[in-house]
């Protein structure tokens, strides 16, 4: 990697809009050099200032400001990135993964951080700390130590329904627990170890297994998500049989059966409120209220997964509902009907939005405003609250809309609509 000064002095011209945009790594020429034989740069400010947000996010743009801090937020169920260094990380490393080698923080929960940027050093030794594995390195231009960090905490998670369903897309979450839903008269898959499981093995049949559910009752199963072990020993218990194995590389315990339904998570773009706080991601209560008028939410639920958004210029919000087992409610909330009084011509009334909220996903998910609810098992649709009804759209897929008013049923198909009027008598 490095480079004789006579070779870095040739390219030092060639490589002065490079340093600019920050030089890949691989390509650290005479520029670093130049950077540490001259004075030390002065920080803009030894105050905290936002860095960054996200899994991919490093400290490059920042380089030479030696002393500044810098505040960045890692969302729950991150995806690690390269790391280099021990302590002290190279500045192109990811800085939320950085968090994690050093203890701070973890992966499944993520959090918020400082570091403080250090000026470049001759070497960087990699080593294996905390599930991540950094990588050594020779001299480069900048540098990054961990200063702060707040832990953040995802709740349980959704593992989904169903007993074919394994724990393996989990495995870099260790410590993290998801909720599985068992639905009764299951069909038992395969399962490996006994109290500890490779995560490969089918959570709803390991859930037996452990005694916390039976196949004709089924129920729900929490897992915590562990690292790997070097052997794995069967047994039977309680009519199911494991299976004994040697090295795999993750595991889970079964920590917990029944009661209420996980709670969804979601992550966002945009701006999302949860309770009438800012969300950037996590658990998401029921009967929390969530405003997405100027942004979106992706949600994973045990019944599936939604994205939903709003419109600008129209409320987008809605009250979260788990009424039962069988099917997620968004009651569509906080609009103002004191607009529709009866100054307001007819016409008007037809073209006055008063809250909408627009869905996409595949599960069990009802949708309701003033007049009218929609049922739903996989589509794209509308759920818009006028003032002369509640107006159902269909882009994609079947949606049976409930006409709260008229006492009846109607089944929208994709590129129809139907309008629930509000006072249907005098139409």
């Amino acid at each position: 990697m490095a480079m004789g000064r006579p070779a870095q002095s040739m390219l030092l011209v060639a490589c002065a809009a490079a340093l600019l945009a920050g030089v890949p790594r691989g390509s650290e020429s005479g520029a670093a050099t130049l950077r540490r034989s001259g004075a030390a740069a002065t920080p803009r400010s030894v105050h905290q200032q936002p860095g960054g947000s996200g899994w991919s996010a490093n400290a490059t743009a920042f380089r030479g400001q030696n002393g500044a801090r810098f505040d960045y937020t890692c969302p729950f169920y991150g995806a690690a990135g390269a790391v280099y260094g021990t302590d002290v990380y190279t500045d192109d490393s990811s800085v939320c993964t950085a968090a994690v080698h050093a203890g701070r923080i973890t992966l499944a929960g993520g959090g918020s951080l400082t570091i403080e940027i250090q000026p470049g050093q001759q070497s960087y030794t990699g080593s294996t700390r905390n599930g991540i594995t950094s990588n050594s390195w020779g001299s480069w231009g900048g540098s990054f130590v961990i200063v702060a960090a707040k832990p953040g905490n995802p709740g349980v998670g959704s593992g989904g329904t169903g007993w074919e369903l394994t724990a393996t897309r989990f495995r870099t979450f260790l410590g993290a627990q998801f909720a599985y839903g068992c639905p009764a008269n299951g069909k038992p898959g395969s399962v490996w170890g006994t109290d500890v499981y490779t995560d490969d093995s089918s959570v709803c049949t390991a859930g037996v297994h452990a005694g916390r559910i039976t196949v004709a009752k089924g129920g729900t199963v929490t897992i915590e998500m562990r690292s790997g072990q070097d052997s794995y020993t069967g047994s039977t218990r309680n009519g199911i049989t494991s299976n004994s194995w040697g090295s795999w590389g993750g595991s889970y315990v079964v920590v917990g059966a029944g009661g209420a339904a996980p709670p969804p998570t979601g992550t966002t773009t945009g701006t999302v409120l949860v309770n009438g706080q800012p969300f950037t991601g996590g658990t998401i209560p029921y009967r929390s209220i969530v405003d997405v008028s100027a942004g979106t939410l992706n949600m994973s639920t045990d019944l599936g997964d939604l994205t939903v958004h709003g419109t600008a210029g129209v409320t987008g919000e809605f009250k979260l509902l788990r009424p039962n087992a069988s099917h997620i409610d968004l009651d569509l909330v906080g609009g103002d009907f004191s607009a529709c009084g009866r100054a307001l011509a007819a016409a008007d009334r037809k073209k006055k939005k008063v809250g909408l909220l627009w869905a996409k996903g595949k599960g069990h998910f009802h949708s309701a405003g003033r007049d009218s609810i929609a049922s739903v098992h996989g589509t794209q649709w509308l759920t818009e609250d006028r003032c002369d009804g509640t107006l159902t759209v269909v882009k994609e897929g079947v949606v049976t809309v409930k006409d709260l008013r008229r006492r009846k049923t109607v089944t929208v198909h994709a590129g129809q609509s139907y309008l629930a009027l509000h006072n249907p008598t005098r139409h």
